[in-house]
């Protein structure tokens, strides 16, 4: 009995060791299989990042359909049609200034005011000898009716109390020139005068200015003539005021050319309402010669130059194509293609200069432009940015690289 019970207690251990054994065994080899896929999917991530990183980040507008035209541009200073330099008729010394320089006057409008004692006594004075004139030619006309005066005395007494008249007039007239009153309907520019100051015929005294006619005077070559003509339409401009752009048109073109320049005046007139532009401002203007309607045009800022010549890339899928421009008519902000390129297409406008024909790129936003009005919405979404992730321009529409806001289409002001 003591053997068997041995036995069968060595035999109980051999059992158990060999399922410790089996355990451990499949332990390992699970740890090993666990380890190797950890392993195979760090490689996969690695090759996934490796594989998006390869493609260039870029940003995109369309090519769309629109209006662009051909300018002549100038450079002048804006002007008033109405300027007018105020004297006074008379000297004397300031009593009285009624306005001041950013006030609208009204024509007839008292401006200042002279002292008027000294012409208030000279027109009295006038008016005395008057009467005392009119008296003594009355007395003259009955000595005359009664033929006791000649004819020579009595055309001299005439002549001598017309002009008593004549010298109170004047003296009235002075005592109405101690105020001087605005000639035209407008602002007062300058006061250059103050009170106190003891002033001549010649001195200048206000500048007052009409801002509702405001013209720019532009000297275009003479060749260039036969594009100018009257009533055509312009579009005026100021870095003061880059987002809007005013309407404008040729109001006087001069037929005499000047010898030493080459040159001929042309008198554009300029629309503002609001009164924003104000004379003497520095002013950009453009002749509008020719419009080109309905026609593909892409933004300015996806073009890159290359030995005097300029290209864009365009998207095909994930691959970028160059293609060379084909120029139509430009402006500052915008190109009209000539390529047979529909709208629609896709063109980089940011990350352009790193691309190569035929690199892959990854769009990262969307830009539109203000003067994009026919946008394709659709195809706009389709390249936008995943949810969670907006664009750092959430209107959509982009800001240009120069840090100057688009400009307003002309007549947005």
């Amino acid at each position: 009995m003591k053997k068997a019970a041995i036995a069968a207690l060595m035999l109980l251990s051999i059992i158990v060791l060999s399922c410790s054994n089996t355990s451990s065994k499949s332990s390992a080899e699970r740890a090993g299989a666990e380890k190797s896929e950890r392993k195979g999917m760090a490689r996969g991530e690695r090759s996934g990042r490796m594989g998006t990183a390869s493609a260039i980040p870029v940003e995109i507008s369309f090519v769309v359909k629109g209006d662009i035209s051909s300018y002549l541009m100038y450079s002048s200073t804006l002007e008033t049609e109405q300027t007018v330099n105020i004297y006074s008729q008379i000297a004397g010394l300031v009593e009285k200034l009624f306005v001041e320089e950013g006030q609208w006057v009204e024509k007839g409008q008292p401006l200042l005011q002279l002292e008027q004692r000294e012409y208030l006594l000279a027109a009295e004075k006038a008016k005395v000898a008057y009467e005392k004139q009119k008296a003594d030619f009355q007395r003259l006309t009955a000595l005359k009716n009664k033929n006791l005066l000649s004819d020579e005395e009595y055309e001299n007494a005439r002549l001598t109390l017309k002009q008593a008249e004549l010298d109170w007039k004047q003296a009235e007239l002075n005592l109405d020139y101690t105020i001087v009153r605005s000639p035209i309907n407008g602002v007062v520019g300058e006061r250059l005068v103050n009170l106190g100051d003891r002033i001549q015929p010649t001195t200048n005294l206000f500048v007052i200015s009409n801002l509702s006619q405001k013209v720019v005077k532009v000297f275009v070559p003479q060749n260039e003539m036969a594009k100018v003509y009257r009533n055509q339409p312009a579009v005026i401009t100021s870095d003061v005021l880059p987002e809007v752009q005013f309407t404008g048109w040729v109001k006087r073109i001069s037929p005499i050319v000047d010898a030493q320049s080459g040159t001929f005046k042309v008198t554009v007139g300029v629309k503002d309402p609001k009164g924003q532009l104000k004379p003497g401002m520095f002013v950009n203007v453009q002749l509008i010669v020719d419009t080109h309607r309905d026609t593909p045009i892409i933004p300015k800022s996806a073009l890159i130059y290359e030995n005097e010549r300029s290209y864009f890339f365009i998207l095909k899928n994930d691959t970028a194509v160059k293609v060379e421009l084909q120029r139509g008519f430009e402006d500052a902000e915008k190109v009209e293609i000539l390529n047979p390129i529909p709208p629609g297409t896709p063109v980089v406008v940011v990350g352009q200069n790193g691309l190569k024909d035929g690199s892959r790129v990854r769009v990262i936003d969307v830009s539109r432009y203000a003067w994009q009005t026919n946008w394709p919405e659709a195809l706009a979404l389709q390249y936008s940015r995943p949810a969670g992730k907006p664009s750092a321009n959430s209107s959509g529409e982009r800001r240009p690289s120069s840090g100057k806001p688009s400009r307003k289409a002309p007549g947005s002001q």
